[in-house]
């Protein structure tokens, strides 16, 4: 009995911390700083982007993440990052708040 309460402990201990680690880390890869403040933005490509990348930005939601990769697929490559306005739900104002996130250098 006391070695079953042992190994349902350990068992217990070590799923916290892989939950733990598992949120820290998921929060930590999709941080994003603006440049003004003076610290590394992590730049999404707009032509190598999931949509999950996309849905990571401010403002942008799941939805819309998913219609700049459909339009990506059909409408073909960005060319410049203004060409991301031709995506439906993109405003210029959406735009304007997303753009130092965004790249086309590989």
């Amino acid at each position: 009995m006391r070695i079953l309460a042992i190994i349902i402990f350990i068992f217990f201990t070590v799923l916290s911390f892989l939950i733990y680690m598992t949120k820290n880390y998921q929060y930590e890869k999709y941080v994003l700083k603006t440049k003004t403040e003076g610290k590394k933005a992590y730049l999404i490509n707009l032509n190598l982007a999931t949509w999950q990348d996309f849905a990571s930005l401010p403002s942008v939601s799941d939805k819309l993440a998913k219609n700049i990769v459909k339009n990506r697929d059909t409408e073909g490559r960005f060319n410049k990052i203004e060409d991301l306005m031709r995506v439906k739900g993109v405003s210029q104002k959406k735009f304007d708040l997303i753009k130092e996130f965004l790249t086309l250098k590989v």
